[in-house]
């Protein structure tokens, strides 16, 4: 059975013509199931509770990047499959699992391509595309070894997969995790970034050379805090991907 929810902020009008294009497109499919609606009186966690007392096995979460990185975090720890409807074109986790936009995204769930794929771990918090600090006085424990960053302006971005553009390949079935620390210099010119160093691991640790507590920004949405143990738990989220999507 198929559990849909709604994020609250679907209820504006704008939203009404396209939620009902994928109403009726789930159902031209035959992948008809519950539809939910979050609200303040009603949080992600209890809809799902709720869902798998009543024989719920797939979870597909309908909005924006936000709305993802909320469900990761819920369906992670639980035996159950994930899927994604984007209510818009500016999701780059959508993007890289092939998913597109609206109404589109249903004939990817009826396909029901399933991947078991690793999600990054900050504490108890789970990612599924990176983790970013910037210009943050930290360091970083990796294996026997020690690194900081050489520059007082800086970017760490762990990665646990790599979008277009990156000099890098970084999977989400591979059961690593990438840090990348990229320098930044200042010249005539403006701001200068350097190569940047990658660093593949499995466990690291990351904490403040500071008194005060460091940002760790995950999915671009949940800031965490300094001192972190960031790790890899691979195959952990089955999720339904597109045939468009950037891994194997």
């Amino acid at each position: 059975m198929y559990l849909y929810i709604y994020d609250s902020f679907l209820i504006d009008k704008k939203y009404t013509d396209i939620l009902l294009k994928f109403e009726k497109r789930i159902t031209d499919l035959g992948i008809k199931g519950k539809i939910a609606r979050l609200s303040v009186l009603k949080n992600m966690k209890e809809l799902i509770t709720d869902g798998v007392k009543e024989g719920v096995h797939t979870v597909v979460a309908i909005g924006n990047a936000q709305t993802f990185a909320k469900v990761i975090n819920i369906v992670a720890d639980l035996d159950l499959t994930l899927g994604l409807i984007p209510i818009d074109n500016n999701n780059p986790i959508a993007k890289i699992l092939g998913i597109p936009p609206k109404d589109l995204a249903c004939d990817v769930l009826a396909s029901r391509i399933i991947k078991k794929i690793d999600l990054g771990k900050i504490n108890n918090h789970y990612f599924i595309n990176t983790a970013e600090i910037e210009n943050g006085d930290v360091v970083i424990e990796y294996d026997d070894f020690k690194v900081e960053p050489t520059t007082n302006e800086h970017s760490i971005i762990l990665y646990n997969f790599a979008s277009d553009g990156n000099i890098f390949n970084s999977s989400p079935v591979d059961g690593i995790l990438e840090a990348v620390i990229t320098p930044i210099r200042s010249t005539l010119f403006g701001k200068k970034k350097i190569s940047g160093t990658v660093l593949p691991f499995t466990k690291i640790k990351i904490n403040s050379n500071q008194e005060e507590q460091i940002a760790i920004l995950t999915d671009q949405q949940i800031i965490m805090k300094t001192p972190a143990e960031i790790s890899v738990s691979p195959q952990k989220l089955k999720i339904i991907v597109g045939s468009e999507r950037s891994f194997d």
